[in-house]
């Protein structure tokens, strides 16, 4: 009876610990910094950043552009892209869409519905609204960082998790 309780107990702790390992850790933003996971992220060359995030668990690269994906092949975490900027590729946008993330002053923003957090952006971070959010086809809206080229868009396509994406606008 013993033998098989500890069988038991080892069974469980192995699929927990695998469960456990196969979920990406929980991504920290902070948008006044322009950070993830402490680190800036736009900018950056592919090398840099895999030195940031650590290496994608899908990579797709061209010589003009490379997408590198970070979480679940299903349903990733973060999407970091990249393009060609004299005669480097740099990365432009990171998308979003684990719910736990969490950003240093609105917490897990991803949990928030997106009107509430366009409110929010606006209150606690001082950003201005360039395209307030509706719902067409897919749902949008984008505000700007003051003082920076970057913004953020935010929304939702059909019933998949809401997304934040930060990108360099052009």
């Amino acid at each position: 009876m013993s033998v098989r309780r500890a069988v038991v107990v080892l069974a469980l702790t192995l699929v927990t610990s695998s469960a456990h390992a196969a979920t990406p850790p929980v991504l920290r933003l902070d948008l006044k910094a322009q950070t993830l996971g402490g680190k800036t992220i736009l900018g950056r060359t592919t090398r840099a950043v895999v030195a940031a995030l650590g290496r994608p668990t899908q990579r797709r690269q061209g010589s003009k552009r490379a997408r590198f994906s970070y979480g679940r092949a299903a349903s990733p975490s973060a999407i970091v892209l990249f393009r060609r900027e004299g005669g480097t590729l740099r990365s432009w946008s990171v998308a979003l869409s684990d719910r736990r993330l969490r950003e240093a002053t609105l917490g897990t923003l991803l949990q928030l519905p997106l009107r509430r957090l366009q409110q929010r952006l606006v209150a606690e971070l001082g950003m201005r609204v360039v395209r307030p959010y509706r719902c067409a086809t897919t749902c949008r809206g984008d505000a700007a960082i003051p003082g920076s080229r970057v913004r953020v868009g935010f929304g939702r396509v059909g019933t998949r998790p809401p997304y934040l994406v930060l990108y360099e606008a052009d």
